[in-house]
């Protein structure tokens, strides 16, 4: 038996599917598993919920990082948040290196053009000549500086590498949000 940790991208109040945002490790033990033996229908054995990451909500605006599969449990709390109908605004940069790392765009960014309390902004650190990228290039935490000068107030949720969120903290911190209202999912 084989345990891996796994965030759910899909909304809490959904009880009849988990969904997964699972990226394909070279030679990872259970994402080749998932990508070259299973198919839909197949039955796993999954435990849970473990962790601590969910929205606290104890302030007007929220600002959200993530990179790569990171985004499953921002998009979960999105979800939530707009379901729910709870009153705060949501900023959301999405870190990716090129366009083909991206995914989810259209759908994140419809739900942007549909709830005026949503911001998706992604960002490419290294677009390709051929993504004809007409978006923000650049670290995520510069693309962040670029657009929230003034983080007093707001709360941090951040999903990444260890790395990514500590480059993110530092740079919350710059703009205004204590490390204590900076919560994390770290992989």
């Amino acid at each position: 038996v084989v345990y891996r940790a796994y965030s759910i991208s899909n909304v809490p109040s959904d009880n009849e599917a988990i969904e997964l945002i699972i990226r394909k490790v070279p030679d990872g033990l259970c994402t080749t598993y998932v990508y070259e033996h299973l198919s839909e229908g197949d039955q796993v054995k999954i435990n849970g919920p473990y962790g601590d990451f969910f929205l606290r909500g104890d302030c007007d605006e929220i600002v959200m990082i993530a990179g790569g599969s990171g985004m499953a449990p921002i998009k979960s709390i999105i979800l939530d948040v707009i379901e729910k109908g709870i009153d705060i605004k949501m900023n959301f940069f999405f870190g990716a290196v090129t366009k083909k790392d991206l995914y989810h765009l259209e759908f994140l960014q419809d739900l942007a053009a549909r709830h005026e309390n949503f911001n998706f902004i992604p960002a490419l650190s290294r677009p390709d000549p051929e993504d004809n990228w007409d978006g923000e290039v650049g670290l995520v935490t510069d693309v962040f500086k670029n657009y929230i000068k003034d983080a007093t107030g707001m709360e941090g949720y951040l999903c990444g590498s260890p790395g990514m969120i500590k480059a993110c903290i530092n740079v919350m911190g710059e703009r205004g949000i204590p490390e204590e209202k900076v919560y994390y999912d770290k992989f």
